[in-house]
């Protein structure tokens, strides 16, 4: 069994997988962070072995549900309603009832009224 600090994720490792989040290659995150690609597939496959995850996609999506990276520290809010506007008005009105739903475990007592989206 790990121990608990052999599954917290350096710096390092925490903005090689921002990068990846953002989907640069191995190079141009060695590029980026001025370290060598071997060094940036290290930290990579240390970051890996941390989350328990079989590939880069899955060790951002693990390290983001763990709250190691934050999803605002990889894409802008800009590029988030870019993606969100990209998918059409259901799968919006699906997202926008989630959400609703999460803010509503997350704050039992406070009632939220989901906005109308304009021209749907």
């Amino acid at each position: 069994m790990p121990r608990p600090q052999d599954t917290v994720l350096t710096q390092r490792e925490r903005e090689v997988l921002v990068l990846v989040a953002r989907g640069l290659t191995n190079k141009e995150i060695g590029n980026e962070l001025c370290t060598s690609t071997s060094a940036v597939k290290t930290f990579l496959h240390q970051a890996c072995e941390k989350l328990g995850a079989r590939n880069r996609a899955q060790a951002v999506i693990l390290a983001m549900r763990r709250g190691a990276i934050q999803t605002e520290d990889a894409f802008s809010l800009e590029e988030i309603a870019d993606l969100l506007a990209s998918l059409g008005p259901e799968a919006i009105e699906t997202i926008a009832g989630l959400v609703k739903q999460r803010l509503e475990q997350a704050r039992p007592s406070l009632h939220i009224e989901a906005p109308p989206i304009a021209g749907y």
